[in-house]
């Protein structure tokens, strides 16, 4: 009987640490959005971000920060530090 408690105390703490470890990812992800938020709404921060991530992967990060700044009119150097920290 002991085996089976130890297990579900085993299960319960894998369960809580992943819950644990999927807040903080979506935390994080959160304050990203947030800077950009300031200058559009929720879904085109979404799809932007999309598109700037899938920029850097491909090696254009300056091209990037420019699309971020001549579409939300942000100021190059907040456009520039928010590529960065995607």
């Amino acid at each position: 009987m002991l085996d089976i408690s130890a297990l579900f105390v085993a299960a319960f703490l894998v369960v809580f640490v992943a819950m644990w470890i999927l807040f903080i990812v979506k935390l994080v992800q959160s304050f990203r959005q947030r800077r950009v938020l300031k200058y559009t709404d929720a879904v085109s921060a979404t799809e932007l971000v999309g598109r700037v991530r899938q920029l850097k992967v491909r090696g254009y990060e300056e091209q990037a920060i420019l699309m971020v700044h001549d579409e939300l009119a942000m100021p190059l150097k907040v456009a520039r530090s928010w590529v960065k920290s995607i």
